[in-house]
Order: structure tokens, then C-alpha cells, then sequence
């Protein structure tokens, strides 16, 4: 190697401290000595290959390996004001109109914070994020649910992919404040969700290369059309997608609509489903494949044990209420960490994935690897 090979930055914007004069030639690909640029190389070079010189950190909740790092955000004394308490249907306030509770935050920030410790305790790094203000101003008027942090954004390899709302016009405008969040992070963004798209994911790895999502509330055809690129170009081979339930007048007989409520990934090739809500072309995709198949109890859905942090393959937090779904994975041999999520679930009905922001998971098993 010579010399000036070995001062060749990895991350120029960050490591290079030098004089701009003496920085190495070498370090552009498409460099040659007297010519102008060789403009076939850098033809050659894919987006994966480049952003993390650009932002200096690798990003990316693909799959099913190592989780690294999740963003979170912790419940607000914000969420208990009038205006939302006193309009439980409207706020989508589910979990207290079924138990004929009142919301607890301090209950929803005890939950968070042993949240928290645990992901520390497994290694995780969190990133803690907070609003500059309140209230959070939305498209039409106050945004709510803001400690939902998986709904920033849906972060692939190589950056995120910003969500536009269906299922409340409460959230619509989240997005302005996910681009202030994801800059802050050095988290690239990728897409956002135009027209009259909607895609708010809340869906399923499968596989480092297979995703498991479903059209309804919270997907529709033309987001799909304009997300379906930038997930290919991020390595994902195959999508399988369902149709998701819906709610209509009341939310005892509504059903859910996010993917990450009816099936959850707990170990390479193991999946807890909850068949009530399980699209049949998911659940043959399922079977076709080799998986094998928990059932979660009906009596344990309220819970979404399915909705559970894997942290690897094989290793998982989940609800301490879900007793049942637990026991089945411990004698899959799953390491499962419990923990409680009474409080989480005021804000509306949320599991712990639901309040998570992905950002990093290190590459896991591909699909033909599981199968084998």
C-alpha cells in the first residue's frame, strides 16, 4: 500500500484534518492521473456503497440480526391534555375506552424508563430524542401519540423512508418534525411518501431480504408504487403483502391495522401470529417457507405480544402480560426479556415496537439461509 493510499479517509467530511493540498487524489474512484474523470466507474458504484463515507455511520433496521440502535422519545405530560382525554374515540385513546381506565403518564414513563435500561442493559445504544416545544403542531392541528417513535420514519439500509398517515388527520405533519429528527441523527432520507400515498408500514422482517407488510388504513397501492424502488435498491428481494382489518364505529369490534401487531419475528424462522387478523396470503407465504407458527391467545392480543423488540434472533423483549405467548417461545428455546407494558398501551394501544425507532441492526440470515 503506499503512502498515500494509506491516508485515504474513511468518512472525508469528518476524519480529514489535513491541508486541503495534500489531500489524496486517490480517495476519488474515479481518478487517473492527467485526465479527466472516468465517468464509467463511478457508473458502477451503488448509493449502499457511499452514504456512510458521506454521513459517517452506518443506518439501517433490515432484517432480523444485531439490534444497535433505536431513537425513542419519552412519554410527554403533553398526551394528557384535555383536549385528548376528553375525545377518546377521536384520539384513538383505545386502550382506556376498553379497560374504562383513565390514562396514567406517570405509569406510561415508569414503563419507558425500564424500557430503556433494558435496551442499555442488552447493548443498545439510545438515542433519547425531544420536541423543542409543545404543543407539536401538525397539518390541521395538534399532533398526538408523539412518544410512537417508530412513526419518525421507516429506516432501510441507507437511510429512512418518511411516512404519510391514514389513519388520523391528527397525524399528518409528523413528517416536518421526522426530518428535523433523522438530520439530527445523520440518518439520510430516501423518500418521502407523495400524492395521495399513504404508507405508514409498522411492518415485518422477515429475512435480511424479505419484508412483510399489508395494504388497508395504512397502505395503499400509490405509496407502494413509490416505495417499492427504494426498498429494492436497499436489498430487499421479496415483498409479501396482505390485507390488513379496520375500524368502522367502535373499537371493540375494530380490528387492527399494522402488520407489527399480527405477526412478530422471535427467532430465524419462528413467527407468533394472531390468525384472527392474518392476511391468508401472509399465512401460506408462512407455511410455504418453513416457519414455524406460535398462536398468540386471543385473551393476549389487548397486549400485542406480537409487537415485541427482538434483539437477535433467538433473544426478545416482550410483554409480561403476554404469560402464554411467552411460555411458547421459551420452549422454542427463545431467551425472552420480560417487561410491563400497561402504561405504554395509555397512549393508545401500543406495544413496544410501536414506541421504538429502529435505526441499526447489523446484517442477519437471509431467506434461502432460514430455510436451510
Amino acid at each position: 500500500m503506499s503512502k498515500h493510499a494509506k491516508r485515504i479517509p474513511k468518512h472525508p467530511r469528518i476524519d480529514w484534518k489535513g491541508d486541503l493540498s495534500q489531500y489524496p487524489l486517490e480517495a476519488f474512484p474515479d481518478y487517473e492521473p492527467g485526465m479527466p474523470p472516468r465517468f464509467e466507474k463511478l457508473a458502477d458504484i451503488g448509493h449502499l456503497s457511499e452514504y456512510e463515507r458521506l454521513w459517517g455511520r452506518p443506518c439501517g433496521e433490515q432484517g432480523i440480526g444485531r439490534l444497535r440502535e433505536v431513537a425513542l422519545i419519552r412519554p410527554h405530560e403533553y398526551e394528557m391534555d384535555p383536549l385528548f382525554l376528553n375525545n377518546p374515540e377521536f384520539f384513538m385513546m383505545r386502550h382506556s375506552l376498553l379497560t374504562h381506565s383513565q390514562a396514567s403518564l406517570e405509569k406510561m414513563q415508569d414503563n419507558f424508563d425500564r424500557y430503556v435500561a433494558i435496551l442499555k442493559g442488552e447493548g443498545v445504544k439510545v438515542d433519547l430524542l425531544e420536541f423543542e416545544k409543545y404543543p407539536v403542531m401538525g397539518v390541521y392541528g395538534p399532533l398526538r401519540k408523539l412518544f410512537v417513535n417508530a412513526r419518525m420514519g421507516f429506516v432501510i439500509n441507507g437511510g429512512a423512508i418518511i411516512k404519510r398517515w391514514g389513519h388520523s388527520s391528527w397525524s399528518r405533519g409528523l413528517e416536518l418534525y421526522a426530518q428535523k429528527f433523522f438530520t439530527q441523527l445523520d440518518v439520510p432520507i430516501l423518500l418521502y411518501v407523495t400524492g395521495k400515498g399513504i404508507f405508514e408500514d409498522a411492518w415485518v422482517w422477515a429475512a435480511e431480504n424479505v419484508l412483510i407488510g399489508s395494504y388497508g388504513i395504512a397502505c395503499n397501492q400509490e405509496a407502494m408504487d413509490q416505495v417499492t424502488p427504494v426498498l429494492k435498491a436497499a436489498g430487499v428481494e421479496e415483498i409479501v403483502m396482505g390485507n390488513s382489518t379496520t375500524i368502522v364505529n367502535t373499537y371493540e369490534s375494530g380490528g387492527d391495522f399494522h402488520t407489527d401487531v399480527v405477526v412478530g419475528i422471535a427467532d430465524s424462522g419462528l413467527a407468533m401470529i394472531y390468525p384472527a387478523q392474518l392476511d391468508w396470503n401472509v399465512y401460506t407465504w408462512l407455511r410455504k417457507h418453513g416457519f414455524r407458527l406460535l398462536e398468540i391467545p386471543n385473551e393476549e392480543q389487548k397486549w400485542m405480544p406480537a409487537n415485541g423488540v427482538l434483539i437477535e434472533p433467538g433473544r426478545i423483549i416482550m410483554s409480561s402480560l403476554a404469560k402464554k405467548t411467552n411460555s411458547m417461545l421459551r420452549k422454542e428455546g427463545v431467551d425472552v426479556i420480560e417487561m410491563d407494558t400497561s402504561g405504554l398501551a395509555h397512549g393508545g394501544v401500543n406495544g413496544i415496537r410501536c414506541v421504538t425507532c429502529r435505526i441499526y441492526r447489523e446484517p442477519g440470515p437471509r431467506l434461502e439461509e432460514i430455510k436451510r
